[in-house]
């Protein structure tokens, strides 16, 4: 609750066309009728999620990432861009840079002071609970950002990372540290559902199949708060709810 807090969507919104299973049918030669139907589930499981779920949250998103299970309409649009139009924010595509400005804030060198956040819906498997954050400190070695947040393995995790930069300008030189923070950010599909069946068969899905690890479902909650406490002196506080 509140005006100033916002989501990022990390990808994977409805469960439906893997990758593969999209290549397939793109090789299968359907009719159009046929394809028509598949296009119809996709919009009406995207609309369930919006009407049952999202829509108390329209115009609370920073943009919504792609990830791995979309349905690819014949207009040419994903269910993840027609999701991101039901919410009124920004198909952000497969990796994106956002950045938030403080505008309460101080001003500095005609500037006011910003937050970079590099996102991406990810890749990979990984039993561990840390893999997303192995895969995301491998990843700020080579973009810049102050927040690095990774979905798709479904695990919730943080860690915070130092990077210390020379100053030469001041008198005398010195070393700034600042902090950056890795997070896996969770998901919401439960592996080990009780009684779970396809049609009259008792089988779990492919998590269970695949006897992979249960993951704690949720996603993390980020605050950032950037202030003031002198002429000078700037903080910005950043904690991670796991």
């Amino acid at each position: 609750k509140g005006k100033d807090n916002y989501t990022i969507g990390m990808g994977d919104y409805i469960d439906f066309l893997s990758p593969s299973n999209r290549a397939r049918l793109r090789s299968a030669d359907l009719y159009d009728n046929s394809e028509d139907v598949i296009d119809d589930k996709g919009l009406e499981l995207t609309q369930e999620l919006y009407e049952n779920f999202l829509k108390p949250t329209r115009g609370k998103w920073l943009g919504l990432l792609e990830g791995h299970h979309y349905t690819q309409l014949k207009t040419g649009e994903t269910t993840d861009q027609y999701l991101a139009r039901l919410l009124g924010t920004v198909h952000l595509g497969t990796v994106a840079f956002i950045r938030l400005v403080f505008s309460r804030g101080p001003v500095k060198n005609g500037c006011r002071r910003s937050f970079t956040i590099w996102a991406a819906h990810g890749c990979g498997g990984g039993q561990k609970a840390a893999a997303p954050l192995y895969k995301l400190e491998t990843v700020a070695n080579y973009f810049e950002a102050d927040l690095y947040l990774m979905g798709h393995t479904t695990k919730r995790g943080a860690v915070p990372m130092n990077r210390v930069y020379p100053v030469f300008k001041s008198h005398p030189p010195h070393a700034e540290h600042r902090t950056l923070y890795l997070v896996g950010t969770g998901g919401f599909a439960k592996g080990y559902p009780e009684f779970s069946r396809q049609g009259n068969v008792p089988r779990g899905g492919y998590v269970e199949r695949g006897l992979m690890a249960p993951a704690a479902l949720g996603a993390p909650l980020i605050r950032i708060v950037h202030y003031r406490e002198g002429k000078n002196d700037e903080r910005r506080e950043v904690t991670v709810e796991c």
